[in-house]
């Protein structure tokens, strides 16, 4: 089976502020909250989110495998930060958006062409990634960013990382998590539940 995922990863120190802000968002698009608890794994099902407690400055939010991005859009503008938008696409590629206090300010695709034939052609240098402009918002060397952001058609050695000490090879669609961790965004251990503290957002069609 195709693996899909999709997550958001929220630069704030603050997870009420996570929580309190999808709450608004989902109640504004007609959906109440039908329940809220602690839980030690994610299911991607629809209407659900699980969200990660504050580490390294970051609260991650695990969504509905087909969550578009306009969530982590309104989510950005309303926390006044900035907000990944990470989504895995068929066990093929992982891709990003980035957004600042309401835009779109960054994107990267490993295969810039993919869209095309869903949204027509576009411009591929758009989905090339700014390792300049991370570095600058994130206070990081974008020479620690731009080995990620390569266009994968280009690859010849599939096993090739981005950095000797990476878990992943770039082709690899969890090279996603070596990318997270320059940023400091951890991805949870979820073969360690004791050791996860996150909270499910269950939301019902009003």
């Amino acid at each position: 089976m195709s693996l899909f995922l999709t997550m958001l990863a929220c630069k704030i120190s603050s997870r009420d502020k996570v929580l309190d802000s999808l709450i608004e968002i989902m109640e504004y698009n007609y959906y109440r909250l039908n329940s809220k608890e602690g839980v030690n794994s994610i299911s991607g099902d629809n209407n659900q989110f699980v969200v990660s407690n504050v580490k390294n400055g970051w609260v991650q939010v695990f969504c509905p495998t087909n969550l578009k991005d306009i969530l982590a859009l309104e989510l950005s503008k309303k926390l006044k930060s900035q907000v990944f938008f990470f989504h895995i696409h068929e066990g093929r590629f992982w891709m990003y958006e980035l957004f600042d206090a309401g835009r779109l300010i960054d994107k990267y695709n490993p295969y810039p062409d993919y869209w095309n034939d869903f949204i027509g052609k576009n411009d591929e240098k758009d989905w090339e990634g700014n390792p300049i402009l991370i570095g600058n918002i994130f206070n990081i060397s974008p020479r620690r960013i731009k080995p990620y952001l390569i266009n994968h058609s280009k690859i010849i050695d599939r096993k090739i990382k981005a950095f000797p000490k990476d878990e992943f090879p770039l082709q690899s669609e969890w090279s996603m998590i070596d990318f997270q961790n320059k940023l400091g965004i951890i991805y949870p251990e979820f073969d360690k539940p004791k050791t996860l503290n996150l909270v499910k957002l269950l939301f019902e069609k009003k």
